[in-house]
């Protein structure tokens, strides 16, 4: 049998309404900054009073939002009943949120207490430690000087040693220089005493030859003058 579209519409806006209140029950609402509310057994005040006074900040489930006449259906406890619906609140009033919020309040105090002590006891290890890393650099500076001096003394002997080295590959240089300058010496002077000995010895050959030859064209020169 074909539902009317009507009908469809009408059990469409119950069932949303039912899911709506289904959502609301699962709520809780607070008894405003008054001191007590009266609970009824019915949305008016036309009916009986279950409950004298719910003193502020007590907490209700919330069954209805709005049950007619601006009341709302509340469970107090084992007990459900009406209240008006300006009495109820989200959130807890502020006089019941005080002792949270003063026990918030010293909690984070004592926080800020202890982590400004940790802070200062860690300004302290800091200050220590930029102690410690300016000695350790003076330290280093003054290492670095030893080092530097102690390398300038090391280095002189290095030095002297390479020029001892370098004056002793000068003193074979020249040595080996001069024994070839003596032999050089020595076969000019054998050259210069051989020149000599044969400049003397056709000197010698020379008046040799002169000494005969030379009566021999004087008696020549008289022949010659006799004919």
């Amino acid at each position: 049998m074909l539902i009317p579209v009507k009908t469809q519409k009408h059990w469409l806006v119950v069932l949303f309404g039912l899911l709506w209140i289904g959502q609301v029950c699962a709520e809780t609402r607070y008894i405003t900054d008054i001191t007590y509310v009266p609970m009824r057994s019915g949305p008016s005040n036309e009916y009986r009073i279950l409950h004298r006074g719910l003193k502020t900040g007590t907490g209700l489930v919330l069954l209805e939002e709005n049950s007619g006449n601006g009341f709302s259906k509340v469970k107090h406890g084992d007990q459900e009943g009406y209240v008006p619906a300006q009495y109820l609140m989200i959130n807890p009033p502020a006089f019941s949120q005080l002792p949270a919020a003063l026990e918030r309040a010293s909690k984070i105090a004592a926080d800020n207490k202890a982590l400004k002590k940790r802070l200062t006891e860690q300004d302290g290890q800091l200050q220590k430690v930029i102690s410690e890393l300016s000695k350790a650099d003076n330290k280093l500076d003054r290492q670095q000087v030893e080092m530097k001096r102690l390398q300038d003394i090391s280095a002189e002997p290095l030095a002297i040693d390479r020029r001892n080295q370098q004056l002793v590959e000068e003193n074979e240089r020249l040595k080996n220089q001069l024994q070839v300058l003596q032999a050089e010496y020595l076969q000019l002077n054998r050259d210069n005493k051989l020149r000599w000995f044969l400049f003397g010895g056709g000197t010698i050959l020379l008046g040799i030859l002169l000494g005969v030859f030379l009566p021999m064209l004087k008696i020549r020169k008289k022949e010659s003058a006799w004919v």
